[in-house]
């Protein structure tokens, strides 16, 4: 083991498990069901000797916190602790006495602590979207009175669309959408009134508009293949 951890959650297998089941249920996911996937996704994890203790104290740690810790599972958990069969198998990979004494402590504290029911589970907490823009072109008009913003979205780091707006400062909306990452696209004013959008032939535009126009300034939108 090189360094000893002598707490319950100090190991990558614990971390594992307990992160990937904390995270299905933050999503909205039924307890019963994460568990029959977690012990079918990581069974290497509860076949393996060395993991299987840690792999259980992990779900075990998810399903109490979350009100939903089933016989079985504490069964299990209680055997390994008050069998010692832990201590032994840190014995086995050379803890010393005093290492083993500690890791019984925090073994006795964790038994206590499931054994004893929440009054309420954990409180679902909604992961927060994370929306970004990457900037393919920004033009700017040559009256100066509007700007051509054409980038690619995404959400949690996974691609959305690709979009097209054209703002004035008091205002404005989108022009283009298309679905299709890393596309060539580029554009030019040819006057304040006209405006080229020069793209990959292969893109299948989901909005295509030919003209915009805000309090009164109308733009022509010509779209051409190259």
């Amino acid at each position: 083991m090189g360094t000893w951890d002598i707490s319950i959650e100090g190991n990558d297998t614990f971390q594992d498990i307990y992160s990937n089941y904390m995270e299905r249920y933050n999503s909205g996911d039924d307890p019963r069901q994460i568990k029959q996937d977690i012990l079918l996704d990581f069974a290497d994890y509860f076949a393996d000797s060395d993991d299987h203790n840690n792999a259980l104290f992990g779900l075990s740690k998810g399903l109490w916190e979350t009100k939903s810790l089933d016989k079985e599972t504490l069964d299990k958990v209680t055997q390994i602790i008050t069998s010692e069969s832990d201590l032994v198998l840190w014995r086995e990979l050379g803890a010393t006495e005093d290492i083993i004494k500690k890791r019984k402590n925090r073994l006795d504290k964790f038994l206590k602590t499931i054994t004893a029911e929440k009054d309420k589970p954990k409180r679902i907490v909604k992961k927060k979207f994370e929306f970004e823009k990457k900037e393919l072109i920004k033009l700017v008009s040559p009256d100066g009175k509007k700007i051509l913003d054409i980038g690619e979205e995404f959400g949690d780091k996974k691609y959305i669309h690709t979009s097209g707006l054209l703002m004035w400062a008091g205002g404005g909306g989108s022009i283009l959408y298309f679905n299709q990452t890393d596309k060539d696209i580029s554009a030019k004013w040819l006057d304040s009134q006209t405006l080229e959008i020069i793209h990959d032939k292969s893109i299948v535009f989901s909005k295509k508009d030919g003209k915009v126009y805000f309090m009164g300034d109308e733009v022509i939108i010509k779209y051409t293949e190259k």
